[in-house]
């Protein structure tokens, strides 16, 4: 009986669906890995990980760019191979003309809409430069400088959160919350600061579970996910505070801060092209 078992056993391995064992294993690690460590990011690699492990990849000639922005090519294929993606993130930009209806006009809600949903933008085409942060022999190998290729990796963010940030002011306009003004240099303005946020929160650590937890009145509040939360973000609140000035109804229009938000961009994606390192 033994020896029968055995003998059916190995006739059936050729039919085996070897493929979906390995593809159920494989995500079963990766979700132990991110439930026992406690790290959002790790989501992230499984989804890229689910993405490319179905996929049949073809040998094409390297596009005949430099070195940077030959690094940073594949995530313009990569988007432009998603219409979907591209539809749902600017099917959205709608939202901060209804919280503005629904908040009565320009509020503080509402340009935290518009920052986050350009943040978000921006955000969805930096997938490589995570990549770069857990592997960088491919910039090392074309002998691309570490800035540079941060430098071509940010054009796709940016050109993302300054079209996303043109369609939410637009529509801001036309649902009347907004006065006549040159609210979409305003937002190209704004896109370098938010492709430095969206570049900082792709390269940034894992939590850090051993940073001290806060007691407070609500309960304990761990500093290490808090943080974790917030890279990023403080760049892109400090890189778009003329925006987020002029949206929420300063006294001066909007081309009195398109100067300080033009700067005030620059200066947070040159900051952080100097003081990144090649760790995160």
């Amino acid at each position: 009986m033994a020896a029968l078992l055995v003998r059916r056993a190995h006739a059936a391995t050729a039919a085996m669906p070897a493929r979906a064992v390995l593809g159920a294993s494989t995500r079963t690690g990766h979700v132990t890995r991110a439930a026992t460590g406690l790290d959002p990011s790790v989501l992230a690699e499984i989804a890229e990980e689910a993405h490319w492990r179905g996929r049949r990849l073809r040998s094409r000639p390297w596009p005949s760019l430099p070195a940077p922005l030959a690094t940073a090519w594949h995530d313009w294929r990569r988007f432009a191979r998603r219409p979907g993606r591209l539809a749902v993130l600017f099917g959205v930009a709608v939202l901060p003309a209804l919280v503005a209806r629904a908040s009565g006009g320009l509020t503080p809600l509402t340009a935290a809409a518009v920052l986050a949903g350009g943040l978000a933008a921006a955000a969805s085409g930096v997938s490589g430069a995570r990549r770069d942060g857990d592997d960088p022999a491919l910039a090392r190998l074309l002998g691309a400088g570490f800035r540079s290729v941060l430098a071509a990796r940010a054009l796709l963010p940016a050109l993302l959160g300054a079209a996303w940030l043109a369609v939410a002011l637009g529509g801001l306009t036309l649902a009347g919350a907004l006065p006549a003004g040159p609210w979409l240099l305003l937002g190209a303005a704004a896109a370098p600061a938010l492709a430095a946020a969206a570049l900082r929160m792709a390269r940034r650590r894992p939590v850090d579970h051993s940073m001290p937890v806060i007691d407070t009145g609500g309960g304990a509040v761990p500093t290490g996910p808090v943080m974790w939360g917030l890279t990023g973000v403080d760049l892109a609140v400090a890189g778009c505070l003329p925006l987020a000035l002029a949206l929420t109804g300063g006294s001066a229009g909007p081309g009195a801060f398109l100067v300080a938000q033009a700067l005030t961009g620059a200066a947070a994606l040159a900051a952080y092209l100097l003081c990144a390192r090649r760790g995160g």
